[in-house]
């Protein structure tokens, strides 16, 4: 299944967010008879010149993919790459996405996929819808996506041996008809666009038609000096198309590309970019000086990239590239593994306010169903021995009431039955960061787990009620992560027990600032490393008749 995501993922991305493709324009013929006068774009891509690996290894120099996460990077691009073989060995030459207008009321856009002469459209049909119904982002259960609806492609089928799909039926048989009549569109524009786009690898162009370049001329805003000649006019009638376009690893490159009706068409693009680099330039800069410490440190990262960054024009084309210079490269080098690890770091960070929000949705919602009892930190035997920890018992309400029903409840964690599912520990209790993950170690283990002290949710033998929680819910905390030295067996009756002495050890980190923590109302936040330790203990009570004042919660 990761194959399949990762190929569709590409094809969608690279069609869509970035780049085409493009050689002559009479190699295009497969999409002749859709270029009808309402087509506003075209994206592509040669499915032949994909190399993952080659991406991998480009990533893995660059620092995109940390050294650590290499290995099974390479593993799993050389997986995918076998699959982007099968659909050679059917023959796929090249894959588009069609955009108009109409597109927007039907819901989605036409995918064309090109198969050489003698190929298997059939069977290459076949197996890209096997990877539709794999992933399946329209299944039941699932919210809906606006974005992500629009872009996934409809059912593959095959028409006069290329391969459709749309966005809906009635798409579809629209694109059935103009096949039909085996007629080329009129849209020279567009094929010229692609084939101005040069030996690239995968892009899109964007032509605009008749209506969308009326509204932009017509609601296209004025705009200040000095980007006063860029109107709704000239936009109209003086730029013919732009797009852009990347060419693969091992030689990555990419570029923006804008035909102008007329050489002086192309001089004003020229002009307003260059100027628009300009302010730019003086924006960062001032940023760098005087704004917050956040955009100060932004600033001073991109301002040496507007230097490397040259607009050309030939004839009626102005271009910018990058990637083709010694200087650029070693900038991307530089900048990009503190980038990556920027927004690495934002995913995890997110990932794991998600994860513990579930939790607490599941704790409620078990509460709710147990006549507003929360469960207690384990259940027990007769005798009173712990048997099963919390997180256990909450799977019903954490879409795992698969797995709880194959626990034997009256069995402690470590019986022969139950410590075989240990190692099937749901995502929800495990941390997004690989680098906490390699600290903890063993996959049954969590660092999502429960404070234990006097006077804490989870502390008593029984169960505590809504009405015991006398603090308030949104002023007591229910479940806290720890340092991956303090993770645990997830279904073992074990979590944090808290040293009344030094409260913050065992959630203090020494690799960020902040841990995190859920409270009884549902809500997650951050809390500081600096946070008070009398502050945190009251907020780990749920009936201590402390006042804690926000600005004491750090």
């Amino acid at each position: 299944m990761l194959r399949h995501i990762s190929i569709l993922a590409f094809l969608t991305l690279s069609l869509v967010a970035a780049p085409l493709a493009a050689a002559r324009a009479d190699e295009h013929v497969a999409i002749a008879p859709d270029l009808t006068a309402d087509v506003v774009g075209v994206g592509v891509i040669e499915l032949r010149r994909v190399d993952v690996p080659a991406f991998v290894a480009e990533a893995i120099s660059f620092g995109v993919i940390p050294e650590t996460e290499a290995p099974a990077a390479k593993q799993g691009a050389a997986a995918i790459q076998g699959v982007y073989g099968l659909l050679e060995k059917f023959g796929a030459r090249r894959a588009y996405a069609i955009l108009r207008v109409s597109d927007v009321a039907e819901g989605g856009m036409t995918w064309i996929v090109e198969i050489d002469r003698g190929g298997n459209a059939a069977e290459a049909a076949k197996f890209l819808n096997e990877m539709r119904q794999e992933l399946n982002p329209r299944g039941a259960g699932l919210p809906r996506h606006e974005v992500r609806d629009f872009l996934y492609p409809g059912e593959f089928a095959v028409i006069n041996e290329t391969i459709v799909a749309a966005g809906s039926p009635k798409q579809l048989e629209r694109v059935r008809e103009l096949h039909a009549k085996a007629a080329s569109g009129s849209r020279s524009d567009v094929l010229a666009a692609l084939a101005g786009l040069g030996d690239a690898d995968a892009g899109i162009a964007l032509v605009g038609d008749a209506d969308s370049r009326r509204v932009l001329r017509e609601m296209f805003p004025q705009l200040p000096e000095p980007f006063a000649a860029i109107n709704g006019k000239f936009l109209a009638n003086d730029v013919r198309w732009a797009g852009a376009a990347v060419k693969f690893p091992p030689k990555f490159q990419w570029s923006f590309v804008a035909d102008g009706a007329t050489p002086e068409a192309a001089g004003v693009l020229e002009q307003a970019t260059k100027n628009g680099m300009a302010l730019a330039g003086v924006t960062l800069l001032k940023q760098s000086i005087d704004g917050p410490p956040a955009h100060r440190e932004r600033a001073s990262t991109f301002l040496p990239l507007l230097a490397l960054v040259k607009p050309r024009v030939e004839g009626t084309q102005l271009s910018i590239s990058f990637g083709d210079d010694e200087q650029q490269l070693a900038f991307m080098r530089d900048f990009l593994p503190a980038m990556t690890q920027k927004w690495r770091n934002e995913s995890y960070r997110n990932t794991r306010i998600n994860h513990f929000k579930q939790i607490g949705l599941g704790l409620l919602n078990y509460a709710s169903a147990q006549k507003d009892v929360f469960p207690a930190a384990s259940s027990r035997d007769a005798n009173g021995r712990p048997l099963l920890s919390w997180r256990v018992h909450v799977l019903p309400y954490l879409e795992g009431g698969q797995l709880w029903k194959e626990f034997k409840l009256d069995e402690p964690w470590d019986s022969e039955h139950n410590r075989k599912l240990i190692e099937r520990m749901p995502e929800v209790f495990r941390d997004p960061d690989p680098a906490v993950q390699a600290a903890i170690g063993d996959r049954g283990r969590t660092t999502f787990v429960a404070p234990i002290m006097e006077g804490a949710v989870f502390a008593a033998k029984e169960g505590i009620s809504w009405k015991d929680i006398k603090d308030g819910t949104s002023n007591t905390v229910m479940t806290v992560e720890v340092v991956p030295e303090r993770a645990v067996v997830w279904t073992k009756p074990d979590d944090w027990e808290v040293d009344l002495a030094n409260a913050l050890a065992g959630v203090k980190r020494d690799d960020r600032e902040q841990f995190v923590a859920g409270w009884c109302d549902g809500s997650v936040r951050y809390l500081s490393n600096e946070i008070d330790p009398a502050v945190l203990k009251k907020l780990l009570t749920y009936a201590g008749g402390e006042v804690v004042g926000n600005d004491e919660i750090k």
